[in-house]
């Protein structure tokens, strides 16, 4: 009975550490200058404009192939939000969309 306890002690402690190391459900990226809330009142009709005002407030780097996406019309942005939100809210309905994101930077395609 004894030799038991110590299994199933051992089942749990295994289980703890495996539970401790894995990755977030959630599927968030840790914070970074991109998760800051601003507020924003961007109304620029070409996607390399509102781009460039939403990095320039916020500090966060969006990377893009503006030969592709520059002229590209996108959505006024107004409101306090995140930069990701912002960029998000701006291609929403449109042919460009975030392909990756990290703490500091967001790359739109």
């Amino acid at each position: 009975m004894y030799s038991v306890s110590l299994k199933s002690l051992g089942v749990l402690m295994l289980a703890a550490a495996c539970t401790s190391c894995s990755p977030s459900s959630s599927g968030h990226i840790s914070p970074g200058k991109c998760d800051i809330e601003g507020t924003y009142h961007v109304n620029l009709p070409r996607f390399d404009e509102t781009a460039q005002q939403l990095a320039h407030a916020s500090g966060c780097f969006i990377e893009t192939d503006l030969s592709r996406t520059g002229a590209v019309h996108v959505n006024p942005v107004q409101g306090t939000m995140t930069l990701r939100e912002a960029v998000s809210d701006a291609i929403k309905g449109t042919s460009l969309k975030i392909v990756a994101q990290k703490p500091d930077s967001i790359t739109v395609e």
